[in-house]
């Protein structure tokens, strides 16, 4: 099984209402990226270290407050399972 990290759900949005920031563009200012790469990891790519460095040193938060370790499951445990139907009658 392998895993990725993410952002905390909804946690970009948080933080600009509660630190007054005005805007996504300022928000990737203060974390020293893209406002398309804000916008991308708030959209649930995995973020790199530099961006996960740049908003926890932005914001003073851990790793574990900002970001989630997400497990991805194999595609055999996700796929439905087909029945086995006889063709006897």
């Amino acid at each position: 099984m392998s895993a990725s990290l993410r952002i905390k759900p909804g946690l970009l949005p948080r933080l600009r209402e509660v630190r007054n920031i005005p805007s996504e563009a300022h928000q990737a200012r203060l974390i020293g990226v893209d406002r398309t790469t804000l916008r991308r990891v708030d959209d649930g790519a995995q973020p790199s270290g530099a961006f996960m460095t740049g908003l926890c040193l932005a914001f003073g938060l851990g790793l574990g407050e900002a970001f989630e370790i997400v497990e991805s499951q194999p595609l055999a445990a996700t796929a439905p399972r087909r029945e086995h139907v006889s063709a006897a009658a």
